[in-house]
C-alpha cells in the first residue's frame, strides 16, 4: 500500500515566489519525514491580481468546483511596503478559515528577491560571490535587480530569471541564521515547520 502523502497547495504571486517557496516546502517536508503532493494553484499575476484571484479560487472551492481540498493551503504574497506583521495580518484573513483549518501564509517584506540573501555564507558558496548590503528599500524592483546584477557579477548564467538560483540556495541554506537576518523568512519557516509536524 502507498504511504499517504499530504495533500499542500501553493498560492503565490508569481513564479519566483513559486520557486522559492516550492524548494522551502519539499525541503522542510524532508526533514520532518513528512511526504506530501505538492500542488500549484497559482504563480501568475503580482501582488494585486494574485489576492484578487485567490478570492475566485477560494470560491471555487467552496462550490466544489476544485479538486480535492488540500490538507495544508500555503499562501505566498509580497508585503511590498508595509511591515510584515500588517501585510501578515492582511493576508491571514483573505483566508476561509473554515474551509482551510490548517494554512501557512508567507509574506517577504518587501519582496522575495530578498530572502535570497538572507544566508550570505550560502549564497556565496552558490553564486560565487559574497552579497551586496541591503539597502533596506521597499522599491518595487530594487531586490530583483540586484539579485540579477549579482549573479551576472559572479559571472554566473541566467537562463530565465534569477530565482531560479533559490531552489539551491534553499537547500544549502542555513534555515536559523537566514530566519535571523530575514525575520518575515524566520516566521515563514517556523510556521511551516509548526504545521506538517501538526499535520503529520
Amino acid at each position: 500500500m502507498a504511504e499517504p502523502r499530504l495533500l499542500v497547495d501553493l498560492y503565490c504571486e508569481d513564479r519566483g515566489h513559486e520557486e522559492f517557496s516550492r524548494a522551502l516546502i519539499q525541503r522542510l517536508a524532508g526533514e520532518e519525514q513528512t511526504p506530501i503532493r505538492l500542488r500549484t494553484q497559482n504563480s501568475v499575476g503580482g501582488h494585486g491580481r494574485a489576492v484578487t484571484e485567490f478570492r475566485l479560487w477560494q470560491r471555487k472551492v467552496v462550490k466544489g468546483l476544485s479538486e480535492r481540498v488540500p490538507d495544508l493551503l500555503v499562501l505566498v504574497i509580497d508585503g511590498n511596503c508595509k511591515d510584515w506583521g500588517s501585510a501578515h495580518k492582511e493576508l491571514r484573513a483573505v483566508v476561509d478559515s473554515s474551509l482551510f483549518p490548517h494554512f501557512v501564509v508567507g509574506c517577504p517584506e518587501p519582496h522575495v528577491e530578498r530572502w535570497c540573501f538572507a544566508d550570505p555564507e550560502s549564497f556565496k558558496m552558490i553564486v560565487g560571490q559574497a552579497p551586496p548590503a541591503d539597502p533596506g528599500k521597499c522599491e518595487r524592483l530594487c531586490y530583483k535587480n540586484l539579485l540579477h546584477r549579482t549573479i551576472l557579477d559572479a559571472g554566473q548564467p541566467i537562463l530565465t530569471t534569477a530565482m531560479e538560483f533559490a531552489p539551491d540556495l534553499i537547500e544549502a541554506m542555513d534555515l536559523y541564521r537566514a530566519g535571523k537576518n530575514q525575520r518575515s523568512l524566520g516566521h515563514f519557516v517556523d510556521e511551516l515547520r509548526q504545521a506538517l509536524r501538526r499535520l503529520a
